[in-house]
């Protein structure tokens, strides 16, 4: 493919980018590269260049860019805008100016506002395509590289059989990769301070997959991605999406549990400077249809693997109706009612989310605790879900 800007630019940025991340991404690929071009101007990206990593104040930044104060004002606007530059803390002369890592963070501010713009339209397309390309790679090599990497995000189970708490008020590090505290969704919300701030914005991955022409099968809400306090602060003052009390975050979290949704929790900001309050300042409202993690698995483009806490259990079959609701909401078809009438839970599959238990009438599943990773290889052929 052509590109607006030039390549060798472009990965100096991705790699520049990467390197602000606590959990940077694994390689940066030509498609990846393609990706970054349908976002930036050639100017933009040379602006990035010069900035280079940390924090700046910005006199600093328009000093290592050489521009005359129009031109330096529209780049860094449009550059804030669509999140490549982010604001944090205060310093001499207004926020401290800081580039974003790629995934999370870029990505996601980029679209979690709603805009629809021709340029975010062809962004989305190139991730789908980004994804895409994995299935060129042999199933059992991309298993093999995949699962010694380790989960990337955590599940957090609707019907926790042991809720735990955040702690608050404390500056923590960044979890390793994969490594997240057993908190559930409700406990995590129930557990901040009234006046927490909390935000909702246009989840990523529906986003990205509407404007490729592919909205959400399950009718998900595009606006389902929660912050909390300093990431919840940022996303606001960014403009990429708006404050909500808790009482709407809680509400919204059951209201997507009952429509399907699974809920992944992990970092929004993992920059290395950026100052998090919480262990857990995101919650993702996932499907199996969208979700880069559980929507890729879907399509056969990538194996699924996250931390879990919990596995279901059926310990009384016989209250089990043979209705098939809970095959009908499981994201990764962990379950299924066999020829006796009878739902079965194959352990190697479950990811502990708790989609079953929650739809099932007769309370015949239950989740029982057990921390574990999950890796559920590629799907090939007429295994995929989604075509």
């Amino acid at each position: 493919m052509d590109l607006t800007s030039d390549r060798d630019k472009l990965r100096q940025l991705a790699e520049l980018m990467n390197g602000q991340s606590a959990t940077p991404i694994l390689a940066i690929t030509d498609d990846l590269l393609e990706v970054f071009d349908a976002a930036l101007e050639p100017a933009e990206v040379d602006f990035l260049l010069k900035m280079g990593g940390g924090n700046l104040e910005r006199s600093e930044l328009r000093s290592r860019t050489g521009l005359p104060a129009p031109e330096f004002d529209r780049l860094l606007g449009a550059l804030l805008e669509k999140g490549h530059i982010t604001e944090i803390g205060t310093g001499e002369d207004g926020p401290f100016l800081h580039i974003m890592c790629i995934f999370p963070g870029w990505f996601e501010h980029y679209l979690m506002s709603g805009r629809d713009t021709p340029d975010r339209r062809e962004f989305s397309r190139r991730v789908t395509r980004y994804f895409a390309m994995a299935r060129d790679i042999p199933p059992d090599d991309l298993n093999a590289i995949l699962e010694s990497v380790g989960p990337q995000r955590s599940l957090a189970a609707v019907s926790p059989a042991a809720p735990g708490l955040i702690r608050v008020g404390q500056a923590t590090p960044p979890a390793d990769p994969g490594v997240f505290p057993p908190h559930t969704v409700l406990s995590i919300l129930e557990a901040l301070p009234e006046d927490e701030v909390i935000s909702a914005g246009h989840c990523f991955c529906r986003q990205q997959r509407r404007l490729d022409g592919d909205p959400c099968r399950m009718g998900l809400p595009d606006e389902a991605c929660l912050g909390i306090g300093p990431a919840a602060a940022h996303v606001i003052d960014g403009g990429f999406g708006r404050r909500i009390s808790r009482r709407e975050a809680i509400e919204l979290v059951r209201n997507a549990a009952q429509k399907g949704a699974i809920h992944q929790v992990g970092r929004l900001v993992p920059l290395v400077d950026f100052p998090a309050k919480y262990e857990v300042d995101i919650i993702c409202n996932c499907c199996w249809d969208c979700c880069g993690a559980v929507g890729n698995y879907s399509r056969g483009n990538l194996p699924f693997m996250l931390k879990s806490y919990y596995i279901a259990r059926a310990p009384d079959a016989g209250r089990c109706n043979g209705c098939g609701v809970c095959e009908e909401f499981c994201p990764v078809r962990a379950i299924a009612v066999d020829a006796s009438g009878v739902a079965r839970i194959k352990d190697g599959m479950c990811c502990g989310c708790g989609q079953c238990v929650l739809h099932c009438g007769e309370q015949a599943i239950t989740l029982e605790p057990r921390e574990r990773n999950v890796f559920l290889p590629v799907l090939v052929g007429d295994q995929r879900r989604i075509a």
